[in-house]
C-alpha cells in the first residue's frame, strides 16, 4: 500500500471515528435533553460539529475514492479492497444530500413541536447508524487493502 493509500485510510478512519463518537456520545446526550433544550444545544453545536464532519467527509471520501481509482487504473492487488472502501465512504456521503442536508437545519430551526423533535431525532439516529455502519465497513476494507501483497513472479 503506498503512502497516499495509507493517508486516505487514515483520513477515512478520522471520519469514521467522528461518526462513531457522534453515535455513542452526542446522540445519547441529545436524546436525554428536553426537546427545547435539545434545539438550543443542537443549533449551537451544529456549526462546529457539522463543519468538522463536512471537512472530514470531503477529505476522507475524496482521498479514498482517488486511492481506489489509482489502484484500479494501475491494477494493484489492493484495488478491490480500496474500491469497496470507497463504496462504503460514498454511501456514507450520499446520506448527506438525501437526509441530513434537510434534517439538520430542521432540527436546529426551532420550528418543530416537542413530539416532532423527538420523532425526527429518532429518525436522525437511525440514519446516522446507517451511515456509520457503512463508514466502518469502508474503513475495514480500506485497512484490509494494506495487507495485500503483490504476487511474486
Amino acid at each position: 500500500m503506498n503512502i497516499f493509500s495509507q493517508a486516505a485510510t487514515t483520513l477515512l478512519a478520522l471520519l469514521t471515528g467522528g461518526m462513531v463518537l457522534i453515535a455513542f456520545g452526542l446522540v445519547p446526550y441529545w436524546r436525554s435533553l428536553d426537546p427545547a433544550e435539545f434545539t438550543t444545544v443542537f443549533s449551537t453545536s451544529l456549526p462546529t460539529v457539522g463543519g468538522t464532519m463536512i471537512f472530514l467527509t470531503i477529505l476522507g471520501t475524496g482521498t479514498i475514492v482517488i486511492a481506489a481509482g489509482v489502484a484500479a487504473w494501475k491494477k494493484l492487488p489492493s484495488r478491490n479492497w480500496l474500491i469497496a472502501g470507497a463504496a462504503g465512504a460514498l454511501i456514507m456521503l450520499a446520506t448527506v444530500p438525501f437526509y441530513f442536508g434537510a434534517a439538520n437545519p430542521l432540527l436546529a430551526g426551532g420550528t418543530l413541536s416537542a413530539e416532532e423533535i423527538t420523532a425526527e431525532l429518532a429518525t436522525w439516529q437511525k440514519m446516522h447508524w446507517f451511515r456509520t455502519v457503512f463508514g466502518v465497513a469502508g474503513l475495514f476494507c480500506a485497512t484490509r487493502a494494506g495487507y495485500q501483497r503483490p504476487k511474486s513472479i
